[in-house]
């Protein structure tokens, strides 16, 4: 599953996430402006925006995602215990902050605020959280691969065999 916390800008955006072959779902920004041409144009891919705020569930851990334009709410989810993680974006800077629930914000998928091409895996066994800068062309799709081959490997040393859940994990 793939999560993005807003400022989508343009409808055309959602050629860049066609065919990913994932589960994507994304929030509105504060830069979302043609949010009717979002929706649509991002449904016909396959994709799910859930509005200003979503609720999803990922291997028993409820995730928040919202962009976070307001940090008092971005601080009172954190600290509510009615989530694991806070996946928010607005400031473009990733960070990764522990508080009752686990706050994420990846930093920037494009790159044209802060420079830097930037998404964050999380593995939702261990709450542990890996911010990856994508170099030259590295495609997401590219990069989850990479990861899985790498998770596979690591299992088959462990015990030999994995399933298909274990790889979606990491």
């Amino acid at each position: 599953m793939a999560l993005h916390a807003g400022d989508i800008i343009s409808p055309g955006m959602c050629y860049a996430f066609e065919g990913r072959g994932m589960d994507i779902r994304l929030v509105f920004g504060n830069n979302d402006g043609d949010r009717l041409g979002l929706m649509r144009d991002f449904q016909a891919v396959g994709c799910r925006i859930l509005g200003d705020f979503g609720e999803v569930e990922a291997d028993g851990r409820r995730i928040a995602l919202l962009h976070g334009t307001d940090e008092a709410v971005v601080r009172s989810l954190a600290a509510s215990g009615e989530y694991d993680v806070v996946v928010r974006g607005h400031t473009h800077l990733r960070s990764i902050v522990k508080a009752k629930a686990l706050v994420i914000n990846p930093g920037e998928l494009w790159g044209p605020f802060s420079g830097t091409r930037s998404v964050a895996l999380l593995d939702t066994d261990r709450l542990a959280v890996e911010v990856v800068e994508l170099k030259g062309t590295a495609s997401i799709k590219e990069l989850l691969s990479a990861r899985a081959k790498a998770f596979d490997a690591d299992l088959s040393k462990e015990n030999g065999s994995h399933s298909d859940q274990d790889l979606r994990r990491r």
